[in-house]
């Protein structure tokens, strides 16, 4: 667990399903995080589920305990040629906030505190967060957190670029 001014940083839990479905509903989130268009509420739980499994932690708002967001928290997803260029021990964090939260810096104060997490606490050597083409607020979020441009990647059909922070 870790605590913000706003949040606290958990693992994803069952009482957080609901709130996850209604979260990842939103069609907008659905395209930028790159879930299927149509999205039935089998499919959701069974994402919930799934990221249930992984190092994934649900951004609880202190002040209500409003459920506005995910992290996952994965050994790097990326393409073998470019993980040989990289130290061991890296992470890929992967990460939404639902709608109704967009736009409040939720995502920002997550970010920056799991990032001091890893490279202070753990010694991560880097972080790798991707993002689509078309999702400038991401990317935008990215950069100003310190990350680089590090490559791109296809992922199916999509294009996914690579942005990278070192532990400095």
């Amino acid at each position: 667990m870790i605590e913000t001014k706003r949040l606290v940083l958990r693992p994803l839990a069952p009482q957080d399903e609901e709130a996850f479905i209604r979260g990842i509903a939103d069609e907008e989130l659905r395209r930028m995080y790159g879930f299927p268009a149509e999205l039935s509420e089998d499919t959701a739980r069974r994402i919930f589920a799934q990221f249930s499994k992984q190092p994934a932690f649900g951004l609880v708002r202190k002040t209500d305990g409003a459920l506005v967001g995910f992290l996952l928290d994965v050994a790097p997803e990326l393409p073998e040629e470019m993980l040989r260029s990289l130290p061991e021990g890296g992470r890929t964090l992967a990460y939404a906030t639902f709608p109704l939260y967009q736009r409040q810096g939720y995502m920002r104060e997550a970010l920056a505190a799991l990032i001091e997490e890893h490279f202070h606490s753990k010694s991560t050597p880097y972080i790798h967060c991707g993002h689509f083409p078309f999702n400038e607020p991401s990317e935008k979020l990215l950069l100003s957190l310190g990350f680089t441009h590090y490559g791109q990647h296809a992922l199916g059909k999509a294009t996914i670029i690579d942005k990278i922070r070192f532990k400095v």
